[in-house]
């Protein structure tokens, strides 16, 4: 019996002490529903929802650039650590273009590391 409870004596040692994760960088995710966007018949435009979240970020934002199109000019489509559901939506995709959603770290007050993208279609 000596030896069975000598065994246990150092396993319990090990496990009060706390062990440190290492510390985890800058994550997030980003997506678009529906995707690609159905854009019905009589219409030009389709509306898709785009959700993202962020990790260990104090700031971030969302840009969008249209592609397939003359001047692929990039904007701000969101300012935020993250948005759910249904409240950040872009009504108007079209057919034939895609849209890159870009999510970056602005912790730092500029442009930071890119955390995520998805790139929304329409069709008919």
């Amino acid at each position: 019996m000596k030896r069975g409870f000598l065994f246990l004596i150092p396993m319990l040692g090990v496990s009060i002490f706390p062990v440190r994760a290492p510390a985890q960088g800058p994550y997030g995710t980003i997506a678009a529903a529906p995707n690609p966007c159905r854009i019905e018949r009589g219409q030009q435009e389709c509306t898709s929802y785009i959700t993202w979240s962020t990790q260990n970020v104090a700031q971030a934002k969302v840009f969008v650039t249209r592609e397939n199109q003359k001047g692929n000019k990039e904007r701000e489509f969101g300012a935020t650590l993250s948005c759910e559901s249904r409240r950040c939506r872009a009504p108007w995709i079209q057919v034939r273009t895609q849209y890159v959603f870009k999510l970056y770290d602005y912790s730092s007050g500029g442009r930071g590391r890119l955390l995520g993208s998805v790139m929304v279609t329409g069709e008919r």
